[in-house]
């Protein structure tokens, strides 16, 4: 096997098990989703910008034109409704809703640059249409469909922020996340108190701000520029299956059965999409 190939494959997996334990962190530090975001963005942005001047010291890590400005906002609208999506349905519908975002990306592409997909693209599209209307079939009626509709919006704006990059990838938009984690740090503010956090709280913040999302951010930067783009998005559904598993062993979650079933349907038809198009 490929050296270069193994080395990708490895990072990669890493950076997405180790996005994994996010999820559970969220649901373990126990305040209002703005006072965690405060100090999510503002630590996301701490420790992107130190890795931007260790990896790329000579470039800035500011701009003021219109892809770096969209790339921060699509991400800072993909932040907030994460964690507000955490604290309002469960961990499972979430990341099987987020995880469509490949095939949602595929819509972008076509509606605003003009990127033509395979048409098996278009019926997988459909099919986890499908599997996610199932996934939300219990929420309709119930306070869940407010996290489940955050979440549909969370990968939506998170499709959005790929295909904008992927509009100029002759540029390196990892600085956009620094502006991005400042920018859900000011909107906090108007929004709750960052000092309520109390006790283990803090402890559970540095863990999830300054170790896992640095960490995965890291490691998924690098893995997927030496395996081919079918497989990063196969390997990201890795977080779609750790996720719901961790915080069910840890604080007794239990994913509902439609949450199984719809995210069964998903996964499988992203793998076989993914191996498709990876086979061609």
């Amino acid at each position: 096997m490929n050296t270069e190939y193994l080395k990708g494959f490895l990072l990669t997996s890493l950076g997405v098990l180790v996005l994994s334990f996010d999820a559970l962190l969220i649901r373990l530090i126990q305040v209002e989703p703005f006072s965690l975001l405060f100090w999510r963005g503002l630590l996301l942005s701490l420790m992107v910008a130190l890795w931007c001047r260790y990896r790329y010291p000579g470039q800035p890590l500011f701009y003021r034109d219109w892809a770096y400005i969209r790339s921060a906002l699509f991400y800072s609208i993909c932040s907030i409704l994460f964690v507000a999506a955490i604290h309002h349905t469960s961990v499972a519908n979430v990341l099987v809703i987020i995880s469509a975002q490949p095939l949602f990306a595929a819509i972008i592409a076509r509606l605003f640059i003009g990127e033509r997909s395979a048409p098996i693209t278009w019926v997988a599209i459909v099919i986890s249409m499908l599997g996610i209307g199932w996934v939300m079939k219990d929420s309709w009626s119930s306070p869940n469909l407010k996290g489940d509709l955050m979440a549909l919006f969370c990968g939506i704006a998170l499709a959005a922020k790929f295909v904008n990059d992927r509009a100029v990838k002759h540029r390196n938009m990892t600085p956009a996340l620094i502006f991005s984690g400042l920018l859900v740090s000011l909107i906090s503010l108007f929004f709750d108190s960052p000092l309520a956090l109390t006790g283990t709280d803090w402890g559970w913040m540095l863990v999830l701000c300054v170790i896992v999302i640095p960490t995965a951010f890291i490691l998924i930067t690098i893995g997927p520029t030496l395996i081919s783009a079918a497989e990063v998005g196969m390997l990201m559904l890795l977080e779609t299956a750790c996720g719901p598993l961790l915080v069910w062993v840890f604080i007794g979650e239990t994913p509902s059965m439609a949450a199984f079933q719809g995210g069964t349907l998903v996964i499988v038809t992203l793998l076989v999409h993914g191996y498709l198009r990876w086979q061609r």
